[in-house]
């Protein structure tokens, strides 16, 4: 019986599993929860019941957390290796671990360093060794989105320490031949082309 309801769900089309994953996930408690924590908030924000509201968002974020930890401890430590080793690249680490405290803690435990690297050498060493994808615009918004950008291009020894400058990111996309995403840095979030050879 049970077969047969799992080949009964194989044959349905994937809006139909959808819309039934989606009912089910609205039958959760905690998305319920969630949904009035959010009702709530709206009214906090117009002065009302401030603390409550911050309270139980608390308290709902560590319920969620909670539930997500057990889901994603299901895949056993061997194979969270495989899937870091396999698919994530050192420069992509930070975006992994900005991700979700569970990412964050796997990383720790199998010793990944979260250290993004824009250094030239190691950009084109990167590169060379063909493990490295080029990154997408989505990648590049959520970048501009996340960090502070200093300004233009200084040199190495005017840059502000631990500073992320605007020509970093402008290079980075030249380097990797995406002429689309040197257009949307160029037209859309206004920076410039460096003039300089070999920059």
């Amino acid at each position: 019986r049970q077969v047969d309801e799992m080949a009964r769900g194989a044959g349905e089309p994937s809006a139909k599993r959808a819309k039934v994953d989606e009912a089910k996930e609205e039958e959760d408690p905690l998305v319920r929860r969630k949904e009035e924590v959010v009702r709530l908030l709206e009214r906090a924000r117009k002065g009302k019941d401030n603390a409550r509201a911050k309270e139980e968002l608390l308290t709902l974020c560590a319920r969620l957390e909670a539930k997500n930890e057990k889901l994603l401890r299901r895949l056993p430590p061997e194979l969270w290796q495989k899937i870091l080793d396999e698919n994530v690249q050192q420069n992509d680490l930070l975006a992994l671990a900005m991700t979700c405290r569970f990412f964050r803690e796997k990383q720790k435990d199998l010793g990944k360093k979260v250290e993004t690297n824009l250094n030239f050498d190691s950009l084109l060493d990167l590169r060379k060794s063909g493990k490295v994808a080029s990154h997408s615009l989505g990648w590049f918004r959520w970048v501009c989105d996340t960090f502070e950008f200093r300004p233009g291009l200084e040199w190495s020894w005017e840059r502000v320490k631990g500073a992320v400058y605007e020509s970093d990111l402008v290079n980075y996309a030249a380097f990797q031949g995406s002429v689309e995403i040197l257009r949307w840095l160029v037209e859309e979030k206004g920076w410039e082309l460096n003039l300089l050879p070999g920059l």
